[in-house]
Formats: C-alpha cells, structure tokens, sequence
C-alpha cells in the first residue's frame, strides 16, 4: 500500500511539473522581464569585463535576448574580442564557427559622405583598433521607404538615405553593437579623413 501511495505521489508531481514548464519557460522570455532585470544581467555579464566599453546607445534588451537565444555564438565572439591581437592581425575575413558567424578586420580611410545600411540576417559588433570614426545610426522603421538600393539576400544588405539620427564616435575605448532594426552609416571622419583599422563581427540574428 506504501508503494501504491508513492507511486500516485510520484505520478502527479510528475503531471504538475509537466503541467507549469511551459509557464516556467514562457516567464523566462526576456520580453516580458523589466528594465531592471535587463539592465542587472547586462551589467553582470562577461561583456563588462573587456578592456573596451559597450557603447551606450546599444539595445540592451536586444542584447541580453540574443545571448540568451543564441550564445554559444555571442561566447565565441566575446572570446575573439578578448583574445585577439587585433593590432596585428591580419586584413582578411575570419570564420568563427559553423552555424555562420564570422568576423572582417579591415582598413579604410575615413569619409566625408555615405549613406545608411541595414541588415535582416546579421548583427553587428563594431570596434575600432586604430583611429577614429563617426558612425550615425537611425531606426530602421522611418526610413524604409527611403530605399536608394533593395535589399541584397546574398550580401544581407540595402541602402537608404535619412536626416534622422544619432552618432556615436568609435576610438578605440567602445564597441557598438547593431541589431536589424539599426540602420547605419559607419566609416564617417571624426576631424579629418584618416585611416583607420575595424574590426566588425557578424553574428546571426535569431528571431
């Protein structure tokens, strides 16, 4: 009878637990958290522990979701960020891993005029080892019927033109970090055209 009783115990604990994980998981979406949980596991995590800051303009939400969804990519570009002698390294394309995240340093001078650009597969992570850059940055939303080239499926991008938006400055103590919903217009001259050395990691974008 003891082992009948145990068993029945057993059984429904078993149907409870069945019964409340999609509740559990469904409260975990960090959609539904608060401003302060975001900012609490932003402020706690291994991205504050680089020598280089996260830019303030960064989505926070967005960032924290896409770790979360995503983060043995975001484990391994943190990694690369960290462990990388970016001041010789070479100019050239790096494959991270095999499920599409990889990382261009480049070098370029600095430019006078430009224009936005958006991507639908990938985010950005942006740091400059050398020098210093503008980079202005609007919400995708306003501006997408100000097309000036569609969309590019290979090269997972397209051009658009604003006069609304933000620029944040790229020298070497920050990174930005730049979701879909981000169009930008990197590489802009600080006080004058300069050379300067990028790195940009390209981590997919998990909806």
């Amino acid at each position: 009878m003891m082992v009948n009783r145990i068993n029945k115990i057993y059984v429904f604990f078993s149907v409870l637990l069945i019964l409340i994980t999609p509740a559990c998981r469904q409260s975990v979406k960090v959609s539904d958290w608060s401003d302060e949980q975001v900012l609490e596991w932003f402020s706690g995590s291994h991205w504050n522990q680089l020598p280089i800051n996260p830019d303030s303009s960064i989505d926070k939400r967005q960032f924290v979701e896409q770790n979360i969804l995503n983060p043995k990519a975001w484990e391994t570009a943190l990694k690369f960020l960290k462990e990388t002698d970016f001041n010789n390294a070479e100019i050239k394309s790096y494959i991270l891993s095999d499920d599409g995240l990889y990382a261009n340093i480049e070098e370029y001078v600095t430019k006078d005029s430009s224009v936005f650009e958006a991507h639908k597969k990938y985010i950005d992570i942006q740091y400059l080892v050398k020098g210093k850059e503008f980079v202005k940055i609007t919400s995708f939303d306003p501006i997408k019927n100000s097309i000036m080239s569609p969309y590019d499926e290979k090269k997972d991008i397209e051009f658009f033109k604003s006069d609304l938006y933000q620029q944040v400055m790229l020298d070497g103590s920050n990174f930005l970090v730049l979701f879909p919903g981000n169009a930008h217009m990197p590489c802009m001259k600080v006080y004058s055209n300069e050379q300067v050395k990028k790195v940009v990691i390209k981590i997919p974008y998990i909806n």
